[in-house]
């Protein structure tokens, strides 16, 4: 599920860069959850047709990642904007500017 997760956020990310069909491959058999016989039925190709479609964007997502690391850098920023909240929520009564700035975080880390 995991590697499924992390797969799903390069897509979100970079799959744009895949082609038409491999985009419609891939989100039919993670998001919609389509079995390989059901893609290649509906594609009009063999089921290992519809596999090495599905594996060749996986490779191409993971290799966009590895060049770009987008996905690594926004988790990390929201990670760091997390512990930033962390840190000036205990000085939140106390201090004004320490809200402005729990929110700020909180915003970086839903984005």
């Amino acid at each position: 599920m995991a590697k499924e997760l992390a797969l799903a956020l390069l897509f979100d990310r970079y799959g744009s860069l895949l082609s038409t069909r491999q985009q419609e491959l891939f989100d039919g058999y993670y998001n919609e959850d389509l079995s390989l016989s059901e893609l290649a039925e509906t594609y009009g190709i063999s089921r290992q047709g519809a596999l090495h479609t599905i594996q060749t964007a996986e490779r191409k997502l993971k290799d966009t990642e590895q060049k770009l690391g987008l996905c690594r850098a926004f988790s990390d920023i929201r990670h760091m904007a997390r512990q930033i909240e962390d840190l000036v929520r205990p000085l939140e009564a106390d201090r004004p500017e320490a809200a402005r700035i729990a929110a700020l975080a909180r915003r970086i880390a839903e984005e």
